[in-house]
């Protein structure tokens, strides 16, 4: 069986390799693509990618963890982290249990902006470790619409 993931907004897709961050772009952290908003966007819902618990929630970032152990991480932007929660409104908490689709974190673009950091978002499966991903999407399409397929993997059943 494969485990499917969905994009968490429309943006263009660009391989982990192109991310601006030398851990996510290596894999250390796990396989996955990485999404850059429109450039026209000034506001993002993130919604879940997949259905599952929330097992770890940051102002810039989470991870949903599935029924069948398949962890996903959304993190938003790259050095996010030093905005201090400017621009990022959770709209679950951690342990709440989603929907593919269900908004997760409002995100206000201008402070990422203004900071003159990546919005480049990683979406990576974490868990289990060591997984490959498949491209579920167009690969000759540069962008894909929110909750459009976005990848899979095989999730060990």
């Amino acid at each position: 069986m494969s485990f499917l993931v969905r994009a968490p907004f429309a943006a263009h897709i660009l391989p982990l390799s192109n991310v601006p961050d030398a851990v996510f772009a290596s894999g250390v952290v796990g396989d996955g693509r990485a999404l850059l908003p429109n450039a026209d966007a000034s506001c993002i819902t993130v919604r879940s990618p997949i259905a599952g618990v929330v097992t770890k929630l940051k102002s810039h970032a989470a991870i949903v963890t599935s029924t069948r152990g398949v962890s996903v991480l959304i993190h938003l932007g790259i050095d996010t982290v030093g905005l201090r929660g400017k621009g990022f409104a959770p709209l679950i908490d951690e342990g709440d249990i989603v929907d593919v689709g269900r908004p997760l974190i409002h995100w206000d673009l201008a402070p990422v902006q203004e900071a003159h950091l990546s919005p480049c978002v990683p979406v990576i499966v974490v868990n289990p470790s060591g997984l490959q991903v498949c491209p579920e999407y167009d690969e000759d399409a540069a962008s894909v619409d929110a909750l459009a397929p976005l990848f899979s993997t095989p999730d060990g059943e």
